[in-house]
């Protein structure tokens, strides 16, 4: 995934436009978001159009990762697992805040708080 990642860009507003988008027709939300872009692969990063494409989440670098999308039967944005919350995250990582449709994980934020000293 991302051998084909372009440096410099930041997608960030691209995935929150998307996941603000769930329910929505997705002809209309892909046409408006590949108006603003400069090419449409980043859109397929987290939407899946086939079944056998569909992810739980994406990873979108070290430590960012949103939920992984896809287009249902009657041609809507949805969630592959809307139930998938921070909380039931975990990070891969033991060294960085990592974040879930841009929220910190809960795990990470415990690792800090348990190797803060007392005082």
């Amino acid at each position: 995934m991302h051998s084909h990642l372009r440096h410099g860009f930041d997608y960030t507003p691209l995935f929150r436009f998307l996941l603000s988008k769930v329910g929505h027709p997705w002809s209309k939300v892909f046409s408006e978001a590949n108006a603003r872009l400069d090419r449409p692969e980043p859109v397929f990063w987290m939407v899946a159009l086939h079944e056998s494409d569909k992810q739980e989440y994406v990873r979108t670098d070290e430590n960012s990762y949103y939920s992984g999308l896809w287009v249902d039967e009657a041609g809507l944005l949805q969630k592959v697992n809307p139930q998938l919350t921070p909380e039931l995250m975990d990070p891969f990582y033991d060294c960085c805040t990592h974040t879930f449709n841009g929220v910190v994980f809960a795990q990470a934020l415990h690792r800090v708080e348990n190797l803060t000293p007392e005082g």
